[in-house]
């Protein structure tokens, strides 16, 4: 790429350098991202209450996909969702390792940008044996369980601190 991709030379309003036009520019030439934004569940990108320089340095970066804070992906989501970082007492793994086991970074079609709905999201990971959960394929209200549990189709009826608790 060069600078004139992004900016223009000489002039007096850089749309490139504006916080209100800066996401224009960038999903100019990344549409799968402009497409992301447009999902039900997206970082405010459209309504202007962040933009792409708030997790990327478009000039380059020691980090994947060009994030700005240094360390890990993890550390790029903490400078804003911070109440998620912990320590915990208990961590759960996938919340260490990285949030995009879980979430989607820029949208996603369900709620609070998850790559899956509820209850299938945790079952991909966790079995039910031993648990009083069903795999939800529809079957599962045909063995006679009518547990409020199982209806209510989400592990957060009772999981609530997924991310991590201080509780044992």
């Amino acid at each position: 790429l060069a600078c004139t991709d992004c900016h223009v030379l000489h002039a007096l309003n850089d749309a490139a350098l504006s916080r209100k036009d800066q996401a224009d520019i960038c999903l100019n030439c990344h549409n799968k991202q402009r497409a992301e934004f447009s999902r039900t569940s997206a970082h405010p990108v459209r309504q202007g209450k962040i933009n792409c320089g708030d997790c990327h340095n478009p000039h380059g970066s020691m980090e994947d996909s060009l994030l700005r804070v240094n360390g890990s992906k993890n550390m790029t989501c903490y400078s804003c969702h911070a109440e998620k970082r912990g320590p915990f007492l208990w961590a759960h793994a996938p919340v260490v390792e990285d949030c995009g086991v879980c979430h989607e970074h820029h949208g996603a079609i369900n709620s609070s940008l998850l790559k899956k709905r509820q209850p299938l999201l945790c079952q991909q990971c966790h079995s039910q044996t031993l648990h009083p959960s069903y795999e939800y394929d529809g079957s599962s209200l045909t063995n006679n369980s009518r547990s409020k549990y199982v209806l209510g189709k989400s592990c957060l009826n009772c999981h609530a601190q997924v991310h991590g608790s201080n509780h044992p």
